[in-house]
């Protein structure tokens, strides 16, 4: 009788061991930090209008076909705004380069 005891109890601490060092996959989690501002590029009554980005970059405007139109510097792209005539229904590239990003929108001047 108590072989028969010992016996499970081996068995048993066999299979509790087996099921300790079976690899597990890691469980992972990633965190996103949230922007605090939607990056956002409009055209209103003849100026193009920047909002969500910030420091200092450049703001590139191409045609639909790719002909660069102009080129702006700025030491703060935070809401940030320029003059330009576009002609209306056309659409352009507006290409945003920061130190950190770079950002394409496409804008349909109206």
């Amino acid at each position: 009788m108590l072989s028969k005891k010992l016996y499970l109890f081996i068995i048993s601490i066999n299979i509790f061991i087996a099921h300790a060092n079976e690899l597990t996959k890691p469980k992972i989690t990633i965190f996103k930090t949230p922007t605090h501002e939607q990056k956002n590029v409009s055209y209103n009554n003849g100026s193009i209008f920047l909002k969500g980005f910030d420091g200092p970059g450049s703001i590139e405007v191409y045609s639909i076909i790719g002909n660069k139109i102009t080129e702006v510097n700025t030491q703060n792209l935070y809401s940030f705004q320029f003059e330009i005539e576009l002609e209306t229904g056309n659409m352009y590239i507006i290409r945003i380069v920061s130190l950190r990003e770079v950002n394409t929108f496409k804008i349909v001047a109206s």
